[in-house]
């Protein structure tokens, strides 16, 4: 009879821990839990942004460096934001942003469009042309003549035209010179800052002559897709905040997000902004928050 019941004991016993060690699989997570933790690219700014007046603070291999970790958990709070930043300035302050999401600035090409002055050199003087310019794409119409102002004493008219990347090119014919219907060629540079250089060649007067040209007045714009501009805060209830780099360049933050910080339900679009001496040199891909 000891035998039985010390048997049983044993029993009760294992099954009493079978069914202890069964209750966490009763107490898993939902199907929808969000704790997995993302991470997001950073990009230097003159990556995302136009340049100027973007780049100027940007530091090489900072980006890759840094990490941002975005986390989902269930709760209270719906999103976790953490930066854990190196390859920065030793012991500097940095300020974070939590901006909305943008689209990457891509640079298009240039739009000549507009009045201008373009100056010609021969033989060691300078004659100043007034430049009537209209784009319509990479087509280029207009006019203009000489002396600026008018009235014209030589005035001509683009026959064909073209701005491809940074080159300008265009035929035009004169419409009063000793040699009526002269053709004058024109190619140039668009600079950095808009200006525009080049050489020019025509057959006035009987002449094949040809020299140099650039303009005093006028620029040319640059045309893009995407944002070109900081898209501002995400929310009012997360101001800009700092961090303090240590002695080899490192240092972390962290944003707690809950739904208060959001206008309602749905999908956001949110990114992260990091300032140096008041000019942008880090800016994180894109990422997105679901508030259900």
């Amino acid at each position: 009879m000891k035998k039985i019941v010390g048997f049983l004991g044993i029993l009760t016993l294992v099954l009493s821990m079978l069914m202890v060690t069964s209750l966490p699989v009763l107490a898993a997570k939902p199907a929808d839990n969000m704790a997995g933790a993302q991470k997001v690219a950073w990009n230097l700014s003159a990556k995302v942004m136009p340049v100027p007046p973007y780049g100027s603070m940007d530091i090489t291999g900072s980006d890759t460096a840094s990490k941002l970790i975005v986390n989902r958990p269930n709760g209270k709070t719906v999103a976790t934001i953490t930066g854990a930043m190196s390859g920065l300035h030793a012991n500097t302050v940095y300020t974070v942003y939590l901006s909305n999401g943008y689209t990457p600035y891509v640079f298009t090409g240039w739009n000549v469009t507009g009045n201008w002055i373009k100056s010609d050199e021969y033989q060691g003087s300078q004659y100043p042309h007034d430049m009537i310019l209209t784009q319509t794409g990479t087509s280029l119409t207009g006019s203009g003549g000489y002396p600026v102002g008018g009235p014209y004493q030589y005035p001509w008219t683009i026959t064909s035209g073209s701005v491809n990347g940074n080159t300008i090119d265009f035929y035009a014919v004169y419409h009063d010179c000793p040699v009526a219907g002269a053709i004058m060629h024109v190619t140039g540079t668009i600079a950095p800052d808009g200006t525009m250089s080049g050489s020019w060649s025509d057959n006035a007067w009987g002449q094949n002559r040809t020299s140099t040209w650039t303009t005093t007045s006028g620029t040319a714009v640059k045309t893009h897709t995407g944002d070109s501009w900081w898209p501002n805060f995400f929310t009012s209830t997360v101001p800009a905040f700092t961090f303090t780099t240590d002695a080899n360049g490192a240092g972390s933050w962290h944003v707690n997000l809950t739904a208060a910080d959001f206008p309602g339900k749905g999908t956001y679009q949110l990114s992260i902004w990091i300032n140096e001496a008041g000019a942008t040199m880090l800016i994180s891909d894109t990422f997105s928050v679901t508030i259900k």
